[in-house]
């Protein structure tokens, strides 16, 4: 989706009454400068396709917090029409452009990577949640060199232990086999996805090939290759200890886990975030949206505890300050 700026520049049109279902937006809180990504959704459009989808990834984003390898979610709140979820900001783009750029990765730099993947995922599983629909397009590289996993639409919650389901979901090329084969499934989809992320890095390919790798890469064939096994209660990450993995011998957990590890590669940000971008207003979608007929009294309590907020504002005079 793209991004808006809500900037007020004079050489930009604003977002009229323009048909729309979901957007995302860049918001700058005018008292402390900080910025957000804001998704913002039509309660019409969570309605057809289901708004629990949108509770999900609410209440996700709100466990995100527990890790810095996820996407936080900053606040959430609601209109008559629509829904707003607030997320950090991560400047750098997606991990997908930063592979393209950089071809196959060095051992090391994949290493790095996948040990940041490895707790974020591992924070997500811990709390019952699975992803989904895990990809390099849905992690974001941030101004430190470090990653966070985001999109969490297709998020399920409350797989653990044995527990299973069946929806079919996820990103093809990315699917595991018993996702594909409309079986059950559990937070396996996850670790065969990210073999799949881990074997892009180092080859530059999605699909597995033991020939595309060099011989200082054995470790990484290794893991990879019991990454993607069909047999899900035979795969890496649901079976095993996958930090105990030769192929992370070199990591220092702890290190990772408190982002003292120094990234192989930090971006430099764009240096114009706003260019080309246009006004915001949420009045006027807003507006736009109440043209069609009002929401009934059953289809808005739907909504009920949709807002949060996990900022504290330092600013003493700001309207919103804790």
């Amino acid at each position: 989706m793209p991004l808006y700026s809500p900037c007020d520049a004079a050489d930009s049109k604003p977002i009229t009454a323009m048909p729309f279902s979901k957007m995302v937006v860049l918001a700058v809180d005018k008292y402390t400068r900080q910025q957000f990504a804001v998704k913002v959704i039509t309660k019409r459009n969570l309605l057809a396709e289901g708004e629990e989808r949108a509770m999900v990834e609410r209440r996700v984003l709100q466990l995100a917090s527990g890790s810095p390898f996820l996407l936080h979610g900053t606040f959430a709140f609601q209109t008559k029409e629509l829904v707003l979820l607030g997320m950090e900001y991560v400047t750098c783009g997606e991990f997908h452009h930063l592979l393209m750029r950089k071809g196959c990765l060095d051992v090391p730099s994949a290493r790095f990577y996948a040990a940041e993947l490895v707790c974020g995922i591992q924070h997500l599983h811990s709390k019952g949640i699975i992803h989904r629909d895990l990809k390099p397009s849905n992690i974001l590289v941030a101004a430190t060199g470090h990653i966070k996993i985001a999109d969490f639409g297709l998020a399920l919650e409350n797989i653990y232990g044995d527990r299973t389901a069946t929806e079919y979901a996820g990103t093809p090329g990315f699917m595991a086999p018993e996702m594909l084969a409309a079986d059950e499934y559990n937070a396996g989809v996850d670790w065969y996805a990210f073999g799949i992320i881990l074997n892009i890095m180092i080859t530059s390919r999605s699909k597995y090939h033991r020939g595309l790798f060099s011989a200082s890469s054995k470790e990484a064939k290794d893991i990879i290759k019991k990454l993607l096994r069909e047999d899900p209660a035979r795969r890496l990450g649901v079976n095993g200890n996958i930090r105990a993995h030769r192929f992370f011998q070199r990591i220092d957990w702890d290190s990772v886990e408190s982002l003292r590890m120094c990234p192989p590669h930090v971006p430099v940000p764009p240096s114009n975030i706003q260019r080309g971008s246009r006004p915001f207003n949420l009045q006027i979608l807003e507006a736009a949206e109440a043209n069609n007929s009002a929401l009934s009294a059953d289809h808005q309590a739907l909504f009920t505890g949709f807002s949060f907020t996990n900022i504290s504002w330092k600013t003493p005079n700001h309207p919103l300050a804790l």
